[in-house]
């Protein structure tokens, strides 16, 4: 579990294909979330009837809906999830959030060139556009070192001690 806390009522969960988080923000979500599982009595359970009792007992609470949730693949709560109040909803590994219809649709997944690598890499871009525009210029992360004998420069060190350094295999420089 995500050990996000309880007062707010979402939590992630392990299913059995994948993770997914659930959402229930108040008590009839909540009911609708126990009805969902299969359990409409957890919700009148008296250790769980409030957002407040499920805080005070959230050890016990997220035992069961832990086993629960293994029960069920993420696509099986996901569905089930449209027909009430609470939110469930994958937790896309970065393959998927890259090919996500949303992420598709508003460009917001760039490939850049790395020239030091030879190989198209996909970064992820500005989420906002302005009048249609893309704010950002993106560019390749930089290859291990790269930057580490200005950064070192600027904080006093001379090209003798970086090569020192260097020989030493104590950095990498890029060079």
């Amino acid at each position: 579990s995500s050990g996000i806390n309880a007062e707010y009522g979402y939590q992630a969960f392990k299913t059995a294909n994948s993770y997914l988080v659930v959402a229930a923000n108040n008590d009839t979500q909540f009911k609708d979330l126990c009805e969902a599982l299969g359990w409409p009595w957890l919700a009148s359970n008296p250790m769980f009837s409030t957002n407040e009792l499920r805080v005070d007992n959230r050890v016990e609470l997220l035992e069961l809906l832990n086993k629960r949730f293994l029960e069920e693949t993420t696509e099986y709560w996901t569905e089930v999830s449209k027909s009430y109040s609470f939110t469930a909803t994958p937790i896309n590994n970065v393959q998927q959030a890259f090919e996500h219809p949303q992420a598709v649709y508003s460009n917001v997944v760039k490939t850049v060139h790395s020239k030091s690598d030879n190989v198209d890499i996909k970064v992820v871009g500005h989420p906002v556009k302005f009048d249609g525009n893309d704010p950002d210029r993106y560019e390749a992360p930089p290859s291990l070192g790269q930057h580490t004998s200005d950064v070192l420069q600027e904080l006093g060190y001379s090209n003798e001690e970086i090569r020192e350094l260097e020989k030493k295999k104590i950095i990498e420089t890029g060079g």
